[in-house]
C-alpha cells in the first residue's frame, strides 16, 4: 500500500482537484477541476453568485482531500499492523477507526452529470444568445428566485421520502 503525504496533499489541493488526483481519486479530482473552471467562466455573467460558489467548492475540496489523505494513512497503518503483527490479526481495530463499507466511494450518478451539463449549457446559451433577456432576468434576481425554488423543492422531496413525517 502506497503511503501518501498529507502535507503534499494539502499543497496540491490548493488547486481544485489536484489533491484528489494525487490520492488516486481521478473521477472526483476531474469533477472538482471542471466545477472550478465552470465557476470561473460564469463569474463575469453572475458576479454575485459564482465567486461564492467557487469559494465553497474550493474549501470543500480542500478539506475533503485532507480527510481522504488521513483515512488513507490510517488504513495503511492498520494494514501494516495486520500484516507484520500476526498475533494481533483478527483483533479489533486499534485506532477507533470504523470500517466504512465501500469507502473510498468514487461513483457518480451519470444522471446528475447530465443534468448539470444541460443546465450549464442552457445558462451559457441564454447569456450569449439573448443578452437582453439575461439582463432583465438578472435585474429581477432570477438566480435567487431559482435557488429558493430549488431549496423548497429539495425540502419537499426530503419530507416526502422521510417515513417518520
Amino acid at each position: 500500500m502506497i503511503k501518501k503525504k498529507r502535507w503534499l496533499t494539502f499543497m496540491l489541493a490548493m488547486m481544485p482537484g489536484v489533491g484528489h488526483l494525487y490520492l488516486g481519486f481521478k473521477k472526483q479530482g476531474m469533477q472538482f477541476m471542471i466545477g472550478a473552471f465552470v465557476c470561473i467562466i460564469f463569474i463575469p455573467s453572475m458576479p454575485m453568485v459564482f465567486p461564492f460558489a467557487l469559494a465553497a467548492l474550493w474549501f470543500y475540496q480542500l478539506f475533503d482531500a485532507l480527510q481522504k489523505a488521513t483515512w488513507m494513512k490510517l488504513s495503511a497503518e492498520e494494514h501494516e499492523r495486520m500484516m507484520f503483527h500476526p498475533d494481533n490479526f483478527g483483533a479489533p481495530w486499534s485506532m477507533d477507526m470504523h470500517s466504512i463499507p465501500g469507502y473510498p466511494h468514487d461513483e457518480v450518478n451519470p444522471a446528475w452529470v447530465g443534468i448539470g451539463c444541460v443546465v450549464a449549457g442552457f445558462l451559457l446559451l441564454l447569456i450569449t444568445a439573448f443578452p437582453t433577456l439575461w439582463r432583465i432576468l438578472t435585474e429581477i434576481n432570477i438566480g435567487t428566485i431559482l435557488l429558493s425554488l430549488a431549496l423548497i423543492g429539495y425540502g419537499l422531496r426530503m419530507l416526502k421520502n422521510n417515513s417518520r413525517v
